[in-house]
C-alpha cells in the first residue's frame, strides 16, 4: 500500500525524468504496453538519464546492458548484487463478461520492483520479457545509491512526511480520501489490511481493493478491480492474487 498522493507529493516532485534517447525508446516500447497501472512499475520503463555528461554515459550504459542481456540473458542479473529480503510469486487474472477468467501473466516480484514475467498466451512476449527483466535489474541496482540519498535529503526536510510514511509503513493504515477502509484478511499465512477506493470510468462506477500486509512491508497480496453491471452490481474484471511467498536469509 501507498501513502496518498498529498503525502507524496513533495517526494515525488524531487525526481525529474527528462526524455531516454529516441532509438533506445523505440526498441522497448513494446515492453511496457499493456502494462496494468497498479502494479510496481519496471525501473528500466520509468529510468532516463539526466542532460549533459552523464546522459551520454547512461545512454552508453543502457545500450551495452541491453546487448549484454541479448546475449547472456541467464547471467546478467547475477551481476547486479541485488538481494530482497522476500519475494512473492503472482499471478495476474483477466475476467470476461460471463464471469470465466483467464491467467494472463505470472510474476514475481519485491516491494516496488517487478523481476521476472512469463505471459502464459503469448510466448514472444515471454523471450522478450526474460531478456529486459535482468536489464531493469541492473539499472535499479545502478541507480539506487542515489534514489536513496535523494530519498533520504527530501525526507530530512519534510519530518511530518517522514513520520506520516513510517506510520504508514508499519501499520498498512489507510492513506487517505479516496480510500476507505474495509476490513481483514488472511493470505497465504499472513494477515492483512484491506482499503478501497470508487471512482468512475464512461459514467459507471470502478471500485479497486487492495489488501497489504503489514509484516511484508505492507505488500499488496491481492488486488482487484471491479466494474458495474446493467443492474448495479459489481463484477470482478482484473485480479492480482500472490501465490507464494518466499523469505530470503538476512546476512
Amino acid at each position: 500500500m501507498m501513502p496518498s498522493d498529498e503525502d507524496l507529493n513533495s517526494l515525488l516532485n524531487t525526481w525529474t525524468v527528462p526524455p531516454s534517447p529516441d532509438a533506445l525508446a523505440d526498441r522497448l516500447r513494446s515492453a511496457w504496453r499493456e502494462r496494468h497501472g497498479l502494479r510496481p512499475r519496471r525501473w528500466f520503463g520509468g529510468f532516463a538519464p539526466t542532460a549533459g555528461l552523464f546522459a551520454g554515459v547512461a545512454a552508453g550504459a543502457a545500450v551495452f546492458l541491453l546487448v549484454i542481456a541479448q546475449a547472456f540473458p541467464q547471467s546478467l542479473a547475477g551481476l547486479s548484487g541485488a538481494t530482497f529480503p522476500f519475494t512473492v510469486d503472482g499471478e495476474q487474472l483477466e475476467y470476461k463478461a460471463d464471469g470465466s477468467s483467464v491467467i494472463r501473466e505470472y510474476l514475481t516480484q519485491v516491494p516496488g520492483l517487478i523481476l521476472s514475467s512469463e505471459f502464459p498466451d503469448d510466448p514472444f512476449r515471454t523471450a522478450q520479457q526474460r531478456i529486459l527483466d535482468p536489464l531493469n535489474l541492473i539499472l535499479w541496482r545502478i541507480t539506487q545509491p542515489a534514489r536513496d540519498r535523494r530519498t533520504a535529503d527530501v525526507l530530512a526536510s519534510h519530518p511530518l512526511l517522514a513520520q506520516r510514511m513510517a506510520e504508514l509503513r508499519k501499520t498498512c493504515g489507510v492513506p487517505g480520501t479516496p480510500w476507505t477502509a474495509v476490513g481483514n484478511q488472511k493470505i497465504l499465512n499472513y494477515a492483512t489490511i484491506g482499503i478501497q477506493k470508487i471512482w468512475t470510468e464512461e459514467g459507471k462506477p470502478v471500485r479497486l481493493t487492495e489488501w497489504s500486509a503489514p509484516d511484508l512491508q505492507c505488500f499488496a497480496l491481492k488486488l482487484t478491480t471491479e466494474k458495474t453491471m446493467p443492474d448495479g452490481t459489481f463484477r470482478p474484471a482484473w485480479e492480482y492474487r500472490a501465490l507464494k511467498v518466499t523469505m530470503n536469509p538476512t546476512r
